[in-house]
């Protein structure tokens, strides 16, 4: 099977996992995405740019990330095999985003412009259910890293990633998770020795 091929059969099941779309208007969908193969550590979007796409991943992961002013990173968004990722905010506005968007592994990306989602956002049936269902992800996953940062030491933080997503913290460098915790190295790996790299049981 090709990579096109491949990515597009993800981007399918999961089309059809939010909606009951019809052959035709998958046919018509996909015509409207384009593949992308992203290598490690390539920019998608850097801050100070207008985001113009909305990447699937199909293979691989990217991160969405703030640049603070002394420098520092602050990883917002771990965007992994079959989901939606961008710079939301910059895409939904078209205005220039503060975040950068960077691939950690090699991957394949299908990505849409911001007018041919709105095209099929206005033409498509059914394309509403996919864009509610973004935008509702998108504000749940917001709102949860927000309350651990509000309501969680780091030691807790570090258990709620082991609890929720255990497959980031092996799957990516201490100094992206520690900049997704937002702590330093030295306090997760700290951490890692204290309490482990297996989920917690509840």
């Amino acid at each position: 099977m090709s990579d096109s091929h491949a990515a597009y059969t993800v981007l399918r099941t999961y089309l059809l996992d939010k909606t009951d779309f019809s052959e035709e208007n998958l046919a018509t969908i996909f015509s409207y995405f384009r593949l992308k193969k992203a290598a490690r550590y390539e920019f998608l979007l850097t801050s100070g740019e207008v985001c113009r796409h909305l990447y699937f991943v199909s293979r691989g992961s990217f991160r969405l990330f703030y640049t603070q002013p002394d420098g520092a990173e602050a990883t917002r968004y771990f965007a992994l095999e079959n989901t939606f990722g961008t710079a939301l905010q910059s895409f939904l506005t078209q205005e220039p985003s503060l975040e950068t968007n960077q691939v950690l592994e090699n991957s394949d990306l299908l990505f849409i412009s911001y007018e041919d989602f709105y095209h099929l956002h206005a033409t498509l049936p059914g394309w509403d259910a996919v864009y509610r269902y973004i935008l509702e992800t998108a504000y749940i996953i917001s709102t949860r890293r927000f309350e651990t940062f509000l309501c969680l030491d780091a030691a807790d933080r570090y258990r709620w990633l082991l609890r929720m997503h255990p497959s980031l913290i092996e799957r990516f460098s201490n100094k992206h998770v520690a900049s997704y915790l937002g702590l330093s190295q030295e306090t997760l790996s700290r951490l890692k020795s204290r309490i482990g790299r297996s989920p917690q049981p509840t």
